[in-house]
């Protein structure tokens, strides 16, 4: 196996039954890496406006910026109008993020377990491209950061779906 990049047209990716031979092959390949990368950076959009449904499911109090059940006693308790991070406007900004009530347990659990989902199906998916670059193939290398490049392209305008309470 080679270690350096290639410009070939015969190149075997992820499993012995996906082995392209001809410039149609690649070029299929190349597509399909591309859609997957789209895929993935859709997915890391998806489960960051996710996080913040899970986060405002959380049982708080309004007048509270943390909720007291996530703070341990040795831990000081946070006041976003004394943070340097949050001068002046910034702070009520923080205060006037939605927060919502969850009806019951049950539906955080659901949110948070689709997020465990969604987590390992990114990191498998994240793999997964990662092992195509692998392969060496320069047009494979290129197909995902094109799709890299216009996958965050097109998701990034979802970001703004929901105001964020966390940062990533």
């Amino acid at each position: 196996m080679q270690m350096h990049f290639i410009f070939s047209d015969n190149v075997t990716l992820l499993f012995d039954f996906w082995t392209v031979q001809t410039l149609t092959g690649l070029v299929l390949s190349c597509l399909v890496v591309l859609l997957l990368t789209i895929l993935y950076e859709v997915s890391k959009v998806w489960k960051s406006n996710l996080l913040t449904r899970v986060l405002l499911t959380l049982p708080v109090t309004p007048d509270s910026t943390s909720s007291p059940s996530l703070i341990s006693d040795t831990e000081p308790n946070f006041d976003v109008t004394s943070d340097p991070l949050f001068p002046g406007d910034n702070a009520e900004t923080v205060r006037s993020l939605p927060v919502r009530y969850a009806p019951s347990t049950s539906w955080w659990w659901f949110l948070h377990s689709s997020l465990a989902l969604l987590h390992t199906a990114q990191v498998f998916l994240g793999y997964m491209l990662m092992l195509c670059v692998m392969s060496y193939n320069a047009a494979i290398f290129l197909a995902v950061l094109v799709g890299s490049g216009l996958g965050y392209y097109l998701a990034f305008p979802l970001l703004a779906k929901y105001p964020k309470a966390h940062s990533l």
